[in-house]
């Protein structure tokens, strides 16, 4: 486990993203046996899924959306996510996810 702070007053001081740079370039994670599960700010895990992407390694993101019904039917939930034929379509986090695969996402 890596802490990371932004001001620095525990563990590594910056962005979860240039913490896992920084420990990625000290000890190479990837391969299939990782798998990594992010939340908070999408730019956060947007940083987190790439990195994962250059080491091949799984990752996991909960998105945190806005849902006003919870049951899919008023589709304010919704996030792009990409599709096995190349596209794109929007699922809804509050019945399709909230987590999805990262490669997916449609940052």
């Amino acid at each position: 486990m890596v802490i990371s702070t932004d001001d620095g007053s525990l563990g590594f001081r910056g962005y979860v993203g240039s913490a896992m740079a920084v420990y990625h370039r000290a000890n190479p994670i990837g391969g299939a046996e990782l798998v990594v599960y992010t939340c908070g700010p999408e730019p956060m895990m947007e940083a987190v899924a790439e990195i994962c992407h250059t080491a091949t390694a799984r990752c996991l993101v909960s998105l945190e959306t806005p849902m006003a019904c919870g049951i899919g039917i008023c589709f304010s939930c919704v996030a792009k996510v990409r599709q096995a034929d190349g596209g794109w379509d929007y699922k809804r986090t509050c019945v399709e996810g909230p987590v999805f695969d990262a490669e997916q996402i449609v940052w």
